[in-house]
């Protein structure tokens, strides 16, 4: 049976209406029913505001429990959510709304950003807080969220793209579902949905914004699990510091960025309540694990997948305990992932073999664009290709050797080099450019410019200054350049390619991993 990303939070609505399931990080509460009620009364608004069902609304909300009601409304009005990034300006958000048309666009102001004269605003600046807290629940029968089928369109979230813009990736309520009930089992040595857990239970930090596969993930896990969730608007140590111990949180689900931030933390909060941390959105530096683990006596799980292939990988601590942990590698295959290590032309390769990693899931229609989605070079038979190059051991252990050498992981986010060489080429100055990603300890990697100016004798620092200053006026922030590198020519092909790896090593020499970041 495909269920409705909004089911569980249903269901526990029914069996447990008086238990709190979502705190905002200022205190304020809603049980299943008060949640669920919420959900409903805006579900009836966006019912009646958007053209249909399976039509899309376009959701640009800081981490709130007005973005929680938003979600779970649009999947009970047979809706579907596109979460935007509050980071975004206003011209990409243009750009986003463009790829997927939505009916309806809901932002923190109440109006659709941008010249959206084609689509009406709605807002949710209120419905939340009608039904705030543990009381009584507003009468009026509770919307029940429709029935799916194994195709049908859940959500649609942001992420870098082969062409160098935000791609806009297509998700089941099946797959999605499917996905989250493979890490649950993973953890919980059982499916779910659980038990609703009592009162004792510490919630489950959502420190991850919701617009990110891994927070909408943590969220849709809370309700599966039936542990409450404690909402953070967005991720600091001082937040970290102040709710962990407050609430006695037991477990944490971090991207590295936030990882290096609690390592480099001085005073270093009160972690002595949690137990594990998951570890999601890129590879975790081993030196920096190992410093976390040290400082805070808490071990590091690791967490392999992505937007578009869902949870396919990691570690346990039952694995741990087993023996099965191996150096280097990202983590055992989750039970219910099917996976093949697969060579340039698609065959599977064996045990030991390096290959792009496919994983076979229902979770992924394609990429969105014009209204449309398409499989295009994503999806093949069912079949997600991952883009990551690794190999399985014959215990199903995942390793990770390399990725597509043009992706850029900067602290979580994905961003890709196309789209930043097209920025960067608007800059006055500019003669050509590429962009590659530096190792940097705390973001994983940074973008760096390599640029050829216009004029020869142009001055470096002043270029540079230049430069940086446009990307920043562009984009949102994680995704502009952090340094620029002056060259007199870029290393070519015959046919006028970028030679990345020569690029990627003359960037290293240059500036090394160690430089010093603006």
């Amino acid at each position: 049976m495909n269920r409705n990303l909004a089911s569980d939070l249903e269901q526990r609505a029914v069996s447990d209406p008086d238990t709190v399931c979502l705190t905002f990080e200022d205190g304020r509460r809603w049980t299943y029913a008060g949640l669920n009620a919420a959900a409903s009364a805006l579900a009836a608004v966006l019912a009646g505001a958007a053209a249909g069902r399976g039509h899309r609304v376009a959701v640009q909300l800081p981490n709130s429990p007005e973005l929680v009601v938003t979600l779970l409304a649009a999947w009970k009005a047979g809706l579907v959510p596109v979460a935007l990034s509050g980071l975004y300006n206003q011209a990409e958000v243009r750009k986003c709304l463009d790829q997927v048309r939505p009916a309806v666009v809901i932002s923190a102001a109440g109006a659709a950003p941008g010249d959206s004269a084609e689509l009406p605003p709605a807002t949710v600046a209120r419905i939340a807080a009608a039904h705030e807290g543990t009381g009584p629940v507003p009468a009026g029968p509770a919307l029940a969220a429709p029935a799916v089928a194994a195709e049908d369109e859940g959500i649609v979230l942001f992420t870098g793209g082969t062409t160098g813009e935000p791609k806009a990736v297509s998700l089941t309520h099946a797959g999605t579902y499917t996905s989250m009930s493979n890490l649950v089992r993973a953890q919980k040595g059982r499916p779910g949905p659980l038990p609703t857990a009592g009162a004792e239970v510490p919630p489950n930090l959502l420190a991850l914004p919701l617009f990110h596969s891994g927070g909408l993930q943590s969220m849709l896990v809370a309700f599966h699990l039936g542990r409450a969730a404690l909402l953070m608007e967005r991720f600091s140590v001082d937040r970290i510091a102040r709710l962990v111990p407050q609430y006695g949180v037991d477990n944490l689900f971090l991207l590295p960025t936030m990882i290096y931030d609690l390592v480099r933390a001085a005073p270093a909060p009160d972690l002595g309540s949690v137990r594990r941390v998951l570890v999601a959105g890129q590879r975790l530096d081993p030196m920096l694990q190992q410093e976390f683990e040290k400082k805070y006596n808490v071990m590091v799980l690791s967490n392999y997948g992505s937007t578009e292939l869902g949870h396919v990988a990691g570690w346990t601590g039952r694995d741990i305990k087993a023996g099965m942990w191996r150096p280097g590698a990202v983590g055992r295959v989750y039970d219910g992932v099917t996976l093949e290590i697969r060579d340039g032309q698609g065959n599977a390769l064996p045990a030991g073999q390096p290959g792009e990693i496919w994983v076979r899931s229902q979770r992924t229609l394609g990429y969105v664009g014009t209204g449309a989605t398409t499989a295009g070079d994503l999806v093949a038979a069912g079949w997600i290709r991952s883009g990551d190059i690794g190999y399985l051991d014959h215990d199903q252990v995942l390793f990770l050797v390399g990725r597509s050498r043009e992706l850029i992981k900067t602290g979580g986010f994905q961003v890709w080099p196309a789209e930043l060489e097209q920025v960067v080429r608007e800059a006055d100055g500019i003669a050509d450019v590429a962009v590659v990603g530096l190792p940097d300890p705390r973001l994983g990697e940074i973008p760096v410019a390599v640029v050829v100016p216009a004029d020869p004798d142009a001055d470096a620092d002043e270029l540079e200054a230049a430069v940086i200053g446009h990307c920043r006026e562009r984009l949102a922030h994680y995704k502009a350049v952090r340094k620029v590198l002056v060259l007199d020519s870029l290393p070519r092909s015959e046919v006028g390619k970028i030679r990345r790896d020569e690029l990627e090593s003359a960037v290293q020499e240059r500036l090394g991993a160690g430089a010093e970041i603006r």
